[in-house]
């Protein structure tokens, strides 16, 4: 992800990637949506479940990167099954978004989700 939009997830979430700065967000631009909505949901369902935010319980991703198909989220500490459904929702919704440019895509099992436009364009890289 570029530095723009890693710095903008960072700066609005800061608790919930804390443990992310160094290592960054290793997919592409296009899933940015998709992450922003995923933090938010993350965030909210931690404040419904009683979390409070300067706890060490507070939920922080330690890994968010695209592995084998798809988007890949884990954290540093167990979370509850409702943040690991909205974690899960998200991974199958990745499939089927661009990760370079966002636009929809149909993925085949294993393959990077590209639109058409951009594997072509990265074919010829």
């Amino acid at each position: 992800m570029n530095d723009e939009n890693t710095k903008k997830l960072l700066t609005a979430y800061p608790l919930l990637y804390r443990k992310l700065r160094e290592w960054g967000f290793e997919c592409g631009d296009g899933w940015f949506d998709l992450i922003w909505q995923l933090s938010a949901e993350i965030e909210l369902a931690a404040r419904l479940e009683g979390i409070p935010e300067n706890s060490d319980s507070w939920p922080a991703v330690g890994v968010l990167k695209y592995k084998l198909g798809d988007l890949r989220v884990q954290f540093t500490a167990p979370v509850s099954d409702n943040i690991r459904d909205l974690v899960e929702n998200a991974r199958n919704l990745s499939v089927n978004i661009c990760e370079i440019c966002a636009a929809p895509c149909e993925q085949m099992q294993w393959e990077e989700p590209l639109c058409d436009n951009c594997r072509k364009a990265n074919r010829s890289l």
